[in-house]
């Protein structure tokens, strides 16, 4: 009888919908899980939410397995968002000019790639007091190849604790004016250089590999020192 009490508990506070939630004001999720079926790596996936410029999306727990996670259409909020196993994104800032995605707690756990996606031209990411566990690629990357690729996107990174980052904590197009503003990062057994923390890279247009220029300390687009880093 327990064993059934408890799997009825567990499937009401579980949610697995055919199609995304569009939210346009503020929606809180109590807790509880939501989530689509993961297509592996592909870009086209539709998002378990998409936010509208506005938009406030707290107390979620997005499935493991779930699809692209979250999709910010303009000015929007993240608040304790829990990613249990990201599949292709954790979410996706589409705004374009003068439009803040920020992030406020919550969690991410094995992202094969990156956690956070920036696509819109001329916006923020604000990530604050957020942590990963287990692997990720990277923890942010401004899109290498986007169509009608372009700049400047900016990410603030601050007082966020990070697992296992395979790649570099964060990638940005120089060329683009893109900046990268960390401050407060600790990484399970850091040491200078393993792994990477903020990677320049000359960002391209659609159907062309965007080309790794290297790790910078201090420059225009990784506004970050090494005391910024730290090991735990």
């Amino acid at each position: 009888m327990r064993n059934t009490l408890l799997t009825a508990v567990l499937a009401l506070l579980s949610f697995t919908a055919a199609a995304t939630t569009t939210v346009t004001g503020t929606f809180d999720g109590g807790g509880r899980s939501y989530g689509t079926s993961c297509n592996g790596s592909s870009e086209s996936q539709q998002p378990v939410f998409l936010l509208k410029d506005g938009a406030t999306l707290q107390n979620v727990i997005i499935n493991k397995n779930a699809a692209d996670g979250v999709h910010c259409e303009g000015n929007c909020n993240l608040n304790n968002v829990v990613w249990q196993d990201v599949c292709e994104d954790a979410a996706t800032m589409k705004g374009g000019s003068g439009k803040i995605m920020r992030i406020r707690g919550g969690s991410a756990a094995h992202a094969s790639d990156k956690v956070f996606q920036h696509n819109g031209k001329g916006s923020t990411i604000s990530i604050d007091t957020f942590r990963t566990t287990g692997s990720i690629g990277k923890l942010y990357r401004s899109c290498g190849n986007c169509e009608n690729n372009g700049g400047p996107r900016r990410v603030n990174i601050n007082n966020v604790q990070l697992e296992k980052v395979n790649s570099s904590v964060v990638g940005v197009n120089s060329n683009y004016g893109d900046v990268a503003t960390i401050r407060a990062v600790k990484i399970k057994g850091y040491q200078a250089g393993s792994p990477q923390v903020c990677v320049e890279y000359r960002g391209v247009q659609k159907g062309s590999e965007s080309p790794k220029l290297g790790e910078r300390w201090g420059t225009a687009a990784c506004n970050v020192r090494r005391t910024d880093i730290s090991a735990y």
